[in-house]
């Protein structure tokens, strides 16, 4: 069963096939989230709301749990997670690797299940979005 090597940042993620152990890595998806590239004040529909303080003076501005950044880098961690899932629920995969900068790699691990976490056999808080197959295969393999 082949293994995937997942390169990710937040605005792109590829996926290169391993299908021996000691061999190349395909590149074999890409998934974009174009959104990561949009201004941050562009992504929300406006300002923060407004709240009257009861027996107090003036308004106060409600903060947003989550950023429109934050919620959009989670929307794509979850896109990435669930193709990683589907392969490995439709056994196209038995094990997988994820490279991405640190802040990214947190989103994506708390999108992993038990079984994701499990088939996860490693992972590094490095950027490699960019860089070559054999760059990447020297990153986990090579060791």
């Amino acid at each position: 069963m082949a293994i995937w090597v997942v390169v990710a940042d937040t605005a792109k993620a590829r996926v290169f096939q391993q299908e021996t152990v000691n061999g190349a890595l395909t590149e074999t998806l890409d998934l974009t989230h174009p959104e990561a590239r949009v201004a941050e004040t562009q992504l929300a529909s406006d300002g923060p709301g407004v709240q009257a303080t009861a027996g107090g003076h003036g308004i106060h501005a409600m903060q947003e749990k989550n950023s429109p950044r934050e919620v959009e880098d989670q929307r794509f961690a979850k896109l990435v997670m669930d193709t990683v899932r589907d392969a490995l629920n439709k056994g196209k995969i038995s094990s997988f690797y994820v490279a991405a900068p640190p802040r990214f790699l947190g989103r994506l691990r708390e999108e992993m299940d038990s079984r994701l976490s499990k088939a996860l056999k490693a992972d590094v808080g490095k950027n490699l979005s960019l860089a070559t197959a054999e760059v990447i295969h020297a990153e986990f393999f090579n060791a």
